[in-house]
């Protein structure tokens, strides 16, 4: 079996942390359209990836298989995994790390409110394998979450990029100013409007999503 092991790749584990509707998805859902990725991996239980792209998910393993031929990938996991969400999560993340060994290229697997497969405390191993070496097959991991006090300290750890669009909560905001953002900033955040941070180069960059 050919490898496609990529040991110069960085990390690339990126949070994406901001109200109910202040742009977030809508950034995520940009990104996918317009980088440059040979495959991209939705975990998709709530159907919001199938319905804002107008594609198709995948629902079991024959499908999974047919959507690598476009790059697309939104699984659904309720046919093989009805009732068992977590479960179903834990198989995709597994799934998209060794398809990832065999698939040139860079790939991304995105996850929205990530907290709700695990907690601070403990995390999947089929995920932790994607956080800690994901970047070894080209795999990225891109979380959007409301709440990212409640993300697990292997995510944390391994982030290298964060885009906050704007945060109220008290917890939500002390978590994004442990990465070096301006609280009050984030708290005046206009819908669509972000700051991200990159925390390998230290890099800061503001902009707005255009609709």
């Amino acid at each position: 079996m050919q490898s496609s092991f990529q040991l110069d790749n960085k990390r690339s584990v990126t949070i994406c942390a901001g109200l109910s509707g202040t742009g977030k998805s809508t950034f995520t859902l940009r990104y996918l359209v317009n980088a440059d990725l040979a495959i991209r991996f939705c975990f998709d239980p709530d159907g919001e990836f199938a319905k804002r792209l107008d594609l198709e998910p995948a629902h079991d393993a024959y499908e999974l298989g047919l959507a690598l031929c476009n790059g697309w990938v939104i699984f659904d996991p309720h046919t093989l995994f009805a009732g068992r969400v977590t479960d179903g999560f834990a198989f995709f993340c597994d799934w998209a790390f060794t398809v990832s060994e065999r698939v040139p290229g860079r790939k991304c697997l995105v996850v929205d409110e990530v907290w709700k497969y695990c907690t601070p405390a403990a995390i999947p191993a089929e995920l932790a394998l994607v956080t800690q070496t994901g970047r070894k097959r080209g795999l990225a991991l891109l979380v959007n979450t409301q709440r990212p006090t409640k993300l697990n300290g292997s995510i944390l750890n391994e982030v290298s990029e964060f885009v906050c669009f704007r945060l109220q909560e008290n917890n939500a905001l002390e978590k994004a100013g442990e990465y070096g953002f301006d609280l009050d900033e984030l708290k005046s955040l206009p819908d669509l409007q972000f700051v991200a941070r990159n925390l390998d180069s230290g890099g800061e960059l503001r902009g707005r999503i255009k609709v």
